[in-house]
């Protein structure tokens, strides 16, 4: 079964974009701390904005390289409740509203001193220190949320790989039931060929039987064919049943050439075929016909199996595996947009027909 490649395939691809997310995120929010800071300098401030910009853009890069540090602590507790990185959110918003303060007092008073008229005042740096708690705190909530989404993506993503996974498991499930089924039959018909002194059918039925399973087995389990391919592989089955029932089973095929390109679920009409064979062909003395027909109306194919056996043993495929095998596989495959009707045909005989919509199967490298 080929599986679905899981999340860690797409953690390169993933990661990039959302590492650039996070610098735009912090160069956005520093450059607008910067003009926010600018302009309200500009109101209040006593020096020239030439003295005093250089240093708001050292503090602004101070600031975002803190973010950046913050970044790595809050992806320490990412795997923690959402609650918890909420709480370590604030502790280091506060710790980084101290340092960033400690730090503009050390730019402005003693690396790059300006000419203050009045002593340090530490009440001044507690009231910017909550200037900048405010700031932290404005871009720590914003990185939770992104981060948040971000994960929020990653739990979606991964729910619907699981679900992909485990519909494609269930189907697989479903297709294995097939052959197993068939099989038994099989030989159980082989068995009565040797019982009824006819070998040489035997071998030809057991040759038939060989390239026919070779030829399942070789599919993608689970997977989809081409109705061209799918007719080929009953064709083999059908020449597998001729050689029990040389004289009392014919086969007529009509399906149109515009439907030969279309997506099915592999064996899907392997259950309604032996359906028809055990029940309409094994069951008569007569000549039966068995024909597989198929036509696209408004967006939807619909196939059929039908024969025109005796009456009396028409309705007894329904309670079956073969019918219940193929409506799970149609809705697992394309859910409840696919049905699947079966019944006695008037005058004689079972008809089963299958709808689902139309599509394409694309092609294999």
């Amino acid at each position: 079964m080929k599986l679905l490649s899981p999340a860690p395939d797409k953690a390169p691809m993933d990661m990039a974009p959302r590492r650039r997310s996070t610098l735009i995120l912090i160069g956005a929010f520093w450059l607008l701390a910067f003009l926010v800071l600018s302009l309200r300098g500009a109101l209040v401030d006593s020096f020239p904005f030439s003295d005093v910009a250089p240093r708001r853009l050292i503090a602004a890069g101070f600031g975002a390289g803190q973010c950046l540090l913050m970044i790595y602590l809050l992806g320490r507790v990412r795997s923690r409740a959402f609650a918890a990185q909420i709480a370590s959110g604030l502790l280091l918003a506060l710790a980084a509203s101290v340092v960033h303060s400690l730090f503009v007092t050390l730019v402005n008073r003693i690396l790059f001193p300006l000419k203050y008229d009045a002593p340090l005042d530490w009440l001044d740096v507690a009231q910017w220190m909550m200037v900048w708690f405010g700031y932290y705190l404005a871009w720590t909530a914003a990185h939770l949320a992104m981060t948040y989404n971000w994960d929020a993506e990653d739990r979606r993503g991964q729910a619907a790989i699981l679900h992909d996974l485990a519909q494609e498991a269930r189907i697989a499930a479903l297709r294995y039931q097939i052959n197993p089924h068939f099989l038994f039959n099989a030989l159980n018909a082989i068995s009565a060929l040797v019982g009824e002194g006819r070998n040489e059918d035997a071998e030809a039925m057991l040759l038939h039987l060989s390239t026919f399973l070779r030829s399942t087995l070789s599919e993608e389990t689970g997977g989809e064919v081409d109705l061209r391919g799918e007719i080929a592989l009953q064709r083999m089955y059908l020449a597998v049943e001729q050689i029990r029932f040389p004289d009392r089973m014919r086969v007529e095929v009509d399906l149109p050439m515009a439907l030969a390109d279309t997506a099915v679920p592999a064996l899907i009409l392997q259950p309604l075929i032996e359906n028809a064979v055990r029940y309409g062909v094994g069951r008569s003395e007569q000549l039966t016909t068995i024909r597989i027909g198929g036509a696209l109306r408004a967006g939807q194919v619909v196939l059929s199996v039908e024969n025109d056996g005796p009456s009396d043993a028409a309705g007894r495929p329904g309670t079956g595996l073969g019918l219940a095998n193929v409506r799970a596989r149609l809705q697992a495959h394309y859910g409840p947009q696919a049905v699947l009707e079966a019944g006695p045909r008037d005058g004689g005989g079972f008809l089963a027909a299958m709808t689902f919509p139309w599509r394409r199967r694309a092609c294999q490298g």
